[in-house]
């Protein structure tokens, strides 16, 4: 999981026009089936921005990173719109208000998103706000790809298996990150695999690096373990960057190898 910068973008002002129009109605609905309906009958509205929130993510799912082992791409609802579940599965209300709010649009596999439903469970004793409420009053379980703070708690580790980042000592922070592997299914088998061909490699250019390197600081002068260093360090940050599938594995690999020369290619990619 990378941050998304949603929140610093804007769809087209039509389509966000026609969003209001659809909120004046669903405020002015007499009763909760009234607004289902007028949800059920506009899901085109979110579908019509499959392609501008993918491109925010290089065509990656926001939620696992994959781009075709997580199934096809569904524009998800982070706060449910008709009905939400807690924990437990109690139902209640759904944050109908958001429905055609594009600030509550994430891109997810459907396999993920088939396994979130309608779940938006919050901290023990936080109440759900109620219609057009103030959202910064609620602190979600699951994690959030276009918060910025978020993606920074996932971790992963040579398996392929998605874990708390090992400097979060946080019970809460840690119960987000376990709740939200299971409820997004982010230990899908298919994507574990994934993320372990991508860790394996990333650390056999690691060691590619290391061993040049070494052979560059023993012999300056030698110009082919100074080009295979470089190469090797420009692989390495291919598989760092953004647009690079899992890239948050392979920062993950490079953050585990505790070598501070392999580390500093962090600030570089």
């Amino acid at each position: 999981m990378r941050h998304i910068p949603l929140h610093n973008n804007c769809p087209d002002p039509d389509w966000c026009e026609r969003a209001a129009t659809l909120l004046d109605q669903l405020k002015a609905a007499p009763d909760v089936a009234a607004r289902h309906e007028l949800i059920d009958g506009n899901t085109s509205l979110w579908r019509e921005l499959k392609e501008w929130l993918l491109a925010l993510s290089h065509g990656k799912c926001w939620f696992s990173e994959a781009r075709d082992c997580f199934s096809y791409w569904d524009v998800e609802h982070f706060r449910p719109k008709k009905n939400v579940r807690n924990v437990r599965g109690s139902s209640g209300e759904g944050y109908w208000w958001l429905a055609f709010d594009w600030h509550n649009f994430r891109i997810c596999g459907n396999v993920g998103n088939r396994k979130k439903g309608a779940y938006f469970p919050l901290r023990d004793g936080c109440p759900h706000v109620g219609p057009l409420g103030d959202l910064r009053y609620e602190q979600p379980l699951l994690l959030d790809p276009a918060d910025e703070d978020d993606p920074n708690l996932l971790f992963f580790n040579l398996e392929g298996e998605a874990i708390p980042e090992p400097h979060v000592t946080d019970a809460w922070e840690r119960d987000r990150v376990e709740y939200s592997v299971e409820r997004y299914k982010l230990d899908y088998p298919p994507l574990s695999n994934s993320r372990k061909l991508v860790w394996a490699e990333c650390w056999s250019q690691v060691q590619q690096y290391l061993a040049e390197l070494a052979r560059y600081q023993g012999d300056p002068a030698n110009a082919i373990a100074r080009e295979g260093m470089r190469n090797a360090a420009r692989a390495i940050r291919k598989m760092l960057r953004e647009e690079s599938e899992f890239s948050s594995v392979a920062r993950a690999c490079i953050e585990s190898s505790g070598d501070p020369r392999v580390q500093s290619l962090l600030r570089t990619a």
